[in-house]
């Protein structure tokens, strides 16, 4: 009877393993088929042998049960495309009960290892704005990092290190979203730029002060004016916020030396942004544009695009790097098994934007983080150099 009883179990087991590595393999080949038909795959990856190669090795060893595992195979399909605006993650599911990584780790032990790494290292101490936790980056293995809430022992998120000084990092999250991957992650001035963690306790003046909408014009001193431009989003509804703010600052715009902020811009599209390009590549007066990490996509774009036409001069930090591809339709694809979305992209990508992807647009001149506002910086800058 036990005999009979332990046979039954294995074929059961056996069954279940079978139907598991079907699933998985029919997310893999579904995934593999959709990235395909994506714009960067043709410009980056059409007809690559060692693709290929990869999705057939992976192919090979799909038998786990264990949803996150089979995630992160998945992702390898994605990791070698430079294509910042793509997404994946899990299904959005309340009854989902995902085990989240908690580490047994002494955090005073830990702080005082790390306390002390410099700002450019990804491993040490980290904070939160606005909270009290205290956090640390230290190394897994090659490449791979863990980032843990000393006070809960709670893993927040992995971080794999790509060849481009960015990260690719999986956050984790409270329910109904367990997990997601966050693309192109930057440590610039001991900030992670995109998971929002930050080496000193202190404010930083990198991210810009929004004030009122996204959309500002002011006269600072004689002689330099302001131009906030906070989003180039497309929708009928910001266009014609932005179209109906600048029809009427335009006449007033001037100046000798123009500031214009497009800092924490995540970009749009050019039926928001081509009329402020247009009228920038036309402006008689000099122009410095503030730039930082979270200015991405489209935002990118206008800077490349005004430098090419004129003398600009842009100070800050890098940006994001986040600018080739994108999505018309921001429409996510679910996969077989119903447990993940795939968040594609269907723009075609600018040939002279591709080396910027991961990578950013740097800056001709670096701003101090830490130190004083950036706005106040900037005028310096053009006193010292343009009296």
């Amino acid at each position: 009877m036990r005999k009979f009883f332990l046979i039954a179990l294995f074929l059961l087991t056996a069954d279940n393993i079978d139907a598991q590595e079907v699933q998985n393999i029919a997310d893999l080949d579904f995934l593999y088929k959709s990235i395909k038909t994506l714009p960067s795959y043709r410009d980056q990856l059409k007809n690559d042998t060692a693709y290929r190669q990869l999705y057939e090795r992976i192919r090979k060893d799909l038998t786990s049960n264990d949803e996150f595992e089979v995630y992160q195979k998945l992702l390898q399909l994605i990791y070698p495309i430079k294509d910042n605006h793509l997404g994946f993650y899990r299904k959005p599911d309340s009854t989902f009960r995902f085990k989240y990584l908690r580490l047994k780790t002494d955090p005073t032990e830990l702080e005082a290892k790390f306390k002390n790494y410099p700002k450019d290292s990804l491993e040490g101490i980290y904070f939160r704005s606005n909270a009290d936790e205290k956090y640390v980056v230290f190394r897994q293995k090659e490449n791979l990092y863990y980032l843990q809430n000393l006070k809960t022992g709670l893993v927040e998120a992995l971080l794999n290190k790509t060849g481009d000084q960015s990260i690719d990092a999986i956050r984790f999250l409270n329910p109904p979203l367990s997990y997601i991957l966050y693309r192109n992650i930057k440590l610039s001035n001991g900030m992670l730029i995109g998971l929002s963690y930050q080496k000193l306790p202190i404010r930083a003046y990198a991210p810009v002060n929004f004030g009122y909408g996204n959309y500002e014009y002011k006269d600072l001193e004689q002689g330099i004016g302001y131009l906030r431009l906070t989003s180039f989003l497309s929708s009928n509804e910001n266009i014609k916020v932005a179209t109906d703010f600048f029809t009427k600052v335009r006449p007033t715009i001037n100046t000798d030396q123009l500031i214009v902020d497009l800092r924490n811009n995540r970009g749009g599209g050019n039926k928001t942004s081509g009329q402020f390009a247009k009228f920038l590549k036309n402006y008689k007066g000099k122009i410095f544009i503030l730039q930082n990490g979270i200015t991405m996509s489209n935002a990118e774009q206008f800077i490349i695009d005004i430098k090419d036409k004129k003398d600009v001069t842009t100070l800050g930090e890098s940006t994001r790097g986040t600018i080739t591809y994108g999505s018309n339709y921001g429409k996510t694809i679910e996969l077989p098994s119903n447990r993940f979305l795939f968040y594609p992209t269907d723009m075609s990508g600018r040939a002279e934007d591709l080396v910027f992807e991961s990578i950013g647009v740097k800056p001709d001149v670096s701003l101090d983080a830490f130190t004083e506002d950036w706005i106040s910086q900037t005028i310096k800058y053009i006193k010292t150099n343009y009296p």
